[in-house]
């Protein structure tokens, strides 16, 4: 009996390929597509993240600028709101005091006269219904601005009323109060001297009110009044040869249109 070859099939080779190919068959798959779709369905929300974060940045940074912009706004708005209400106290303050300088200096009234109420500044008809218009006209000020420049200076204003009224101790004592402040008006501070000076005077003090004319007549501005007053005290102190010197001095150096120089020159004339 002839012998038949065996079926490929059946060969060993075969069968290895053929559980090799099957296993292999098994074990992989063919690649899936990608889905484009699905790639691109994160993108809005990466792109909404980061303009977000961009977003908050800008608005935190504008928050901040805005903030500053508003607390400068506010800084000079309330710097200008002080500076416009302390400008208009300060203008009040002179107002009042205007007003009590005027009433001091007005005229009596004459017999003839009438009273007139609405007359800028008021007339009065004695001295002394003058002088207490003018101290409440300065309680006023006091009481309203007293802290204020024009306050300070209506305490000079004061210490002359209360010297017009023979109070002189009182009267002294402002001017000293004024000057104990160091003020930096010279023209103020040689007129508070030659208050101290008057008041001593008129509390018999002559050798006090000699010192205060001549602190006064140290200020170049009232160099010639304080030396007038010195040359008064000295002649009523007796030393009438002090005294007629300041006199002389005083005609040669001011001139003929001063009412200094024909005073100096008549009291010169009654000393000698």
């Amino acid at each position: 009996m002839s012998k038949q070859p065996p079926d490929v099939s059946e060969r060993p080779e075969a069968k290895a390929a053929s559980s090799t190919s099957s296993a292999t068959g098994r074990s992989r798959k063919a690649p899936q597509p990608v889905k484009v779709q699905d790639t691109l369905a994160d993108v809005p929300d990466r792109f909404m993240a980061i303009w977000q974060k961009i977003a908050d940045k800008i608005l935190a940074y504008f928050s901040r600028a805005l903030l500053l912009i508003v607390g400068a706004v506010l800084v000079f708005v309330a710097a200008w709101g002080v500076g416009q209400y302390l400008e208009w106290r300060r203008e009040k303050a002179t107002e009042m005091l205007g007003k009590a300088i005027r009433t001091a200096e007005a005229d009596l009234l004459r017999d003839t006269d009438k009273p007139d109420p609405d007359s800028d500044p008021p007339r009065y008809k004695t001295a002394k219904e003058r002088t207490d218009a003018v101290l409440k006209a300065l309680d006023e000020l006091d009481r309203e601005y007293g802290s204020s420049d024009a306050a300070r200076r209506g305490g000079l204003v004061r210490a002359g009323a209360l010297y017009d009224q023979g109070r002189f101790a009182d009267a002294e004592a402002l001017y000293q109060r004024f000057l104990s402040n160091k003020p930096s008006e010279t023209s103020l501070v040689a007129l508070a001297h030659e208050g101290v000076g008057l008041c001593a005077e008129g509390r018999s003090d002559l050798p006090e009110a000699l010192k205060a004319f001549e602190k006064q007549a140290a200020e170049p501005f009232t160099r010639d009044r304080g030396l007038w007053n010195q040359a008064r005290i000295y002649a009523k102190q007796g030393n009438k040869q002090k005294a007629i010197e300041i006199y002389k001095d005083l005609v040669a150096k001011t001139g003929a249109q001063s009412p200094m120089h024909d005073d100096a020159q008549n009291r010169l004339a009654a000393l000698e």
